[in-house]
């Protein structure tokens, strides 16, 4: 008798485990498309059931029970309609030996419903308008963050993780300290599925939210650019779609130097004029310049995050307002003329706002030519203008004027 119903247990055991543990949507009419890694899981209802609702589009689709074409559930003849307000029987693919069968889908939302049986599979199709979606989505437990703007650099093994909030929360939450490069997050510590931006080189100036997007063949990344190494709270949010930054500490250096031939040279040790910091992200600067280019430096060291200008060669002969930026990889740097000035710099806003002293000048002069160039008569350039009409703040002595077409020389008394 013990035997008996120990074999009964065995049976009901071995029945009970036969139904598979997973069954997901695959095909060109679901949000996943074809992709194994992007099947819809649908939701576990109870043993040997699974439930989904949502948007499905004009396509294919069948039932996989692991991540492989088979074995899957389908139609009993490849190309049957999927039906809503019926219930079908489906036949079981077990191996890629047997048919490969798909529903034809037309667009709309879907309840779907499967029922599995030890004599039967069965499908009931019914209108999902007006529900909620239900379909189940496993978040990793943990995504990484990758790329030179991170202390791991490209190193896949060396990314840095980020927790889940909660189990299956697909909420990512902990601090990193970025740098100005670019950006990514990984779902494993190896190069495949992950997150970036949703547009290549999405830029990342400061804290705030930006679109995240599911990354599939495109490699899309964000472009980080901070005056300064900082440490952020960092949320992604995957079911969102965000990349929240919180930043632990200003994003702005505490110094800012004018360095180049407008002060004299490229040396730090002699030529850097330390600005005044007024504000947050604020410097203020009143001397005396030379004719020569000039940027500025966060800190005395060529490898320091630097600014300039937005055109490479940009003149601030006369007083106003011109926009700066990060420097990456180009080299570009405003061309002053020798005069007294008084210079602000926003790095809150972007800008510079220069004020040059023309009480100092001996004429105004007026150029209005494309690619006019002003030279003293060393061979040095004291003034290159964009075509504006500008007066300059030249001292007395004999200058060069060039322009695309002719030279001449002017005296200024």
């Amino acid at each position: 008798m013990k035997t008996q119903l120990l074999s009964i247990l065995v049976a009901l055991m071995v029945a009970a485990s036969s139904f598979a543990n997973t069954i997901s949507l695959i095909g060109d009419a679901t949000p996943g498309g074809w992709s194994l890694d992007k099947a819809v899981a649908m939701m576990p209802t109870a043993d040997g059931v699974f439930e989904f609702v949502g948007d499905l589009q004009d396509g294919s689709l069948k039932l996989i029970t692991q991540n492989d074409f088979a074995p899957s559930y389908g139609p009993q003849t490849n190309g049957d309609s999927l039906v809503m307000g019926t219930t079908v029987e489906l036949a079981y693919r077990a191996t890629y030996d047997d048919p490969d069968n798909a529903f034809a889908v037309k667009a709309g939302r879907y309840s779907l419903v499967l029922e599995l049986s030890e004599e039967v599979a069965k499908l009931t199709i019914a209108d999902g308008t007006g529900m909620a979606d239900k379909w189940y989505v496993e978040y990793p437990d943990t995504l990484y963050a990758v790329g030179d703007a991170t202390e791991a650099g490209w190193t896949a093994t060396e990314a840095i993780g980020l927790a889940e909030t909660a189990d299956n929360s697909g909420i990512y939450v902990d601090t990193l300290l970025l740098k100005s490069g670019e950006l990514k997050f990984l779902n494993q510590k190896d190069w495949g599925a992950g997150y970036g931006a949703s547009v290549a080189n999405a830029p990342i100036d400061n804290a705030g939210v930006y679109a995240l997007v599911e990354l599939d063949s495109t490699d899309m990344k964000f472009k980080v650019s901070l005056p300064q190494a900082t440490e952020f709270v960092v949320e992604v949010n995957v079911v969102a779609g965000t990349l929240t930054l919180t930043a632990l500490a200003s994003i702005y250096p505490e110094k800012l130097y004018i360095l180049g031939d407008a002060v004299g040279g490229w040396s730090f040790d002699t030529n850097a004029q330390e600005m005044t910091l007024v504000e947050e992200g604020v410097f203020t600067w009143s001397g005396s310049l030379v004719a020569g280019e000039m940027k500025f430096f966060v800190d005395k060291d060529f490898s320091a995050s630097a600014y300039g200008a937005v055109t490479n060669g940009t003149n601030i002969a006369a007083s106003g307002e011109y926009a700066i930026e990060l420097l990456g990889g180009e080299d570009k740097k405003f061309i002053a003329i020798q005069s007294q000035v008084a210079m602000t710099i926003d790095l809150k806003e972007m800008k510079m706002v220069v004020e040059v002293d023309t009480t100092a000048s001996a004429v105004d002069m007026v150029v209005a030519e494309n690619g006019t160039m002003v030279y003293d008569m060393m061979g040095r350039l004291r003034m290159a203008t964009n075509g504006e009409i500008q007066p300059t703040a030249l001292p007395a002595g004999v200058y060069i004027i060039k322009t695309s077409n002719q030279s001449k020389k002017v005296i200024v008394k």
